[in-house]
């Protein structure tokens, strides 16, 4: 026997010992018709959950919805097009549930409005009545998404990361704050041994131009950072894509694992293999923005053949029923009843006089929900409150977590790790300074010695000054520019899953940023006053460089957080970087502006920083005609020696403004819609 397969034995004996101790928890019954909420029930049992496992025992959630609608208007009198009609389902606790159907038959967009992803924006209509634990809620609600470990098809993974980092990561900021380190780190070793992983636990993730782990491992890493949790409802967006037959199958195997432990699992697959869809508990296929199907998947053989779609003898029934759904009419189809109608009574939504927000619909009452499939019975499914409270508040962030300091401080690591393992980048972003400074050395060498009574000699000095500023601004602005858009999947699926606040984020980066633009300012300003031979303090020269850069980063942050695509940002850099140089008051002078144009200059450090520049190297010009020559340019751009710490303030204001706008935009992002 290989070593794949004594693997692939050990997991599947593990599962198949789990799905002995809770059978009664996902035994399906081949009689009942495809009514889901017949299957829905409430584990009214405690036991003592084993914080080193992944997969122990936690309370769930049940989430029925009806009625969902996604429309698209058309325009110029075309007919609107419906890409979800009637939606109607349910997740049921301890079950896997898998949405299946061809390419446009709405699967992710289904996924997507369960999880948050979508709601109503311009011509896009979305409309839903969804139910967790009969609560009527709002997916899109930020507190809501926050309860759903949700796993995309397009990995956001930071690259420098290695899988074990990332779990664990997810792991210290998610779970309670009482959870011992030792415990988190059985967690996650636990976790890594179960999806495959750790025989690349120690690799970076990678990226498009950073070598690391492959596209399944990488996908792998995306699902253990969400289960590392123990979340109790787990939605996943093509989880098997762009994996191998057995990965797909050992991914499956960790997911029947997560429903045994409680939770209620809900992903979309195009068309898995055989041995996958009869491991899956229920399956919704979709047709054309309709339910064609929907219920357990040992039912689906015989309500095909009721409705004269036999599976075939040794036919895949994954591969049959997309067939069916691909080579039927729609009106045969709808005409042999493969539509079936929502024949439930949910009846009125639970309401609560307690925060929804902390309990999500939780009632002190009993309620029951009804199912009218079948013609001689009617099933109901009872929501105690007692017994519902005491198995699910403690999955829905009620607990005490760490505390803002503790996530600044794993950010700024995480942070700084990055700049150590990305070597190409910052290399590239210091070596890039250092030609700059070089090229502006050689073009400008030793003019800060020349005499300054020759108007050429003066002239060349200060531009010499403003190419060291130019590039001050422009080699910091620019990166932090293309920060964020370049982060924002990352932040948005960990923001959106809980792991830290906007805050923390931002204080981290901010970190991050002081440090970076402090050691590029130094070699920028080293090797310039050097080589070119300016007469100010050296330290003075750099302080001044370095509030420059730190305030134009400051308005390049602000913009980048207001963008969501990298090339837009790129785009922008002009917003930030041309109004300073015009306004600036040494290509023209401010008196030449035109008076309703004339104040912007003040919103602008370029503005404050060139004069205190000026003032510090030209202030004390020796000789008469040297002097007089100084004291007409510092003239010029209108400075004045006795408001430096006017200047010096508004550098402050700026920097602080700048900044909290920024932080303002970001949380408005992120709050508002994924």
């Amino acid at each position: 026997m290989t070593s794949e397969e004594k693997t692939a034995y050990k997991n599947k004996s593990h599962t198949k010992g789990h799905e002995k101790k809770h059978s009664k928890f996902h035994q399906k019954s081949h009689k009942d018709p495809p009514g889901f909420v017949d299957d829905i029930e409430m584990n009214h049992e405690t036991s003592v959950p084993r914080e080193n496992d992944p997969f122990a025992p936690r309370g769930g959630k049940a989430l029925l919805w009806q009625n969902i609608n996604m429309t698209l208007k058309g325009k110029d009198g075309v007919e609107d097009r419906h890409l979800l009609k009637d939606v109607w389902g349910g997740v049921p606790q301890k079950q896997t549930t898998a949405i299946m159907g061809p390419s446009g038959a709405g699967k992710t967009s289904l996924l997507n409005i369960l999880a948050g992803r979508a709601k109503s924006r311009g011509a896009l209509s979305v409309e839903s009545d969804i139910r967790l634990n009969n609560y009527q809620v709002d997916p899109t609600d930020i507190s809501v998404r926050k309860n759903i470990a949700f796993v995309a098809q397009d990995d956001s993974l930071m690259v420098t990361q290695t899988p074990r980092e990332a779990i664990y990561f997810s792991a210290k900021l998610r779970l309670p704050k009482s959870t011992k380190e030792e415990e988190i780190l059985n967690l996650v070793d636990s976790m890594l041994e179960e999806l495959g992983l750790s025989h690349c636990a120690d690799t970076i993730v990678g990226g498009p131009l950073l070598k690391g782990i492959s596209g399944g491992e990488r996908k792998r890493t995306s699902v253990g950072v969400e289960l590392v949790t123990k979340p109790s409802m787990v939605f996943l967006d093509e989880p098997t894509s762009g994996l191998d037959s057995y990965s797909a199958v050992q991914l499956c195997n960790v997911l029947r694992k997560v429903a045994n432990a409680g939770a209620s699992v809900l992903f979309t697959i195009h068309q898995p293999a055989s041995e996958i869809f009869n491991a899956f508990d229920n399956i919704i296929l979709m047709n054309k923005g309709r339910v064609m199907y929907q219920g357990s998947v040992d039912v689906v053989p015989e309500f095909f053949k009721e409705r004269g779609q036999k599976i075939p003898k040794n036919y895949n029934p994954a591969d049959w029923i997309m067939h069916v759904a691909q080579a039927v009419d729609l009106d045969q189809l709808d005409a042999d009843g493969f539509f079936p109608k929502d024949t439930r009574v949910l009846g009125e939504p639970l309401r609560s006089g307690i925060d929804k927000k902390k309990n999500f619909g939780l009632s002190m009452t009993r309620r029951t929900i009804s199912s009218g499939h079948g013609d001689d019975s009617s099933k109901t499914i009872s929501f105690d409150a007692a017994v519902v409270e005491q198995g699910i508040l403690s999955n829905n962030g009620s607990f005490e977590r760490v505390s803002v300091m503790t996530q600044t401080r794993m950010m700024f690591v995480r942070e700084f790790k990055n700049l150590k393992r990305d070597k190409g980048a910052l290399v590239g972003r210091l070596g890039f300074t250092t030609a700059i400074a070089t090229l502006i050395g050689v073009v400008f060498w030793k003019v800060g010695e020349l005499p300054r009574d020759v108007p050429m000699n003066l002239n060349s000095q200060f531009g010499a000054l403003t190419m060291v500023l130019m590039a001050g601004m422009m080699g910091t602005a620019q990166p932090a520019l293309l920060t964020f858009p370049q982060e924002r999947p990352v932040f948005l699926r960990e923001y959106s899953t809980n792991h830290y606040s906007v805050v923390s984020y931002f204080l981290s980066r901010l970190t991050i940023e002081v440090l970076v633009t402090a050691l590029q300012c130094f070699l920028l300003v080293l090797v310039s006053f050097l080589m070119v031979g300016l007469q100010s303090n050296f330290m003075f020269f750099f302080i001044n460089t370095y509030a420059l850069a730190m305030v134009s980063t400051a308005l390049a942050v602000m913009l980048g957080c207001s963008v969501e695509d990298p090339k837009l940002a790129t785009q922008m850099m002009p917003l930030v970087f041309i109004p300073q140089l015009l306004l600036a008051g040494f290509f023209i002078s401010p008196t030449l502006i035109p008076a309703w144009l004339r104040w912007l200059r003040w919103a602008f450090s370029l503005t404050y920083v060139m004069r205190l520049g000026v003032l510090e190297e030209f202030s004390d010009c020796q000789g008469e005609k040297a002097s007089m020559a100084c004291d007409g340019l510092i003239n010029s751009i209108e400075a004045d020696s006795d408001e430096s710490w006017w200047y010096w303030l508004t550098l402050a204001v700026l920097f602080v403004v700048f900044r909290l706008l920024a932080l303002f935009i970001l949380r408005r992002k992120a709050t508002k819609f994924l």
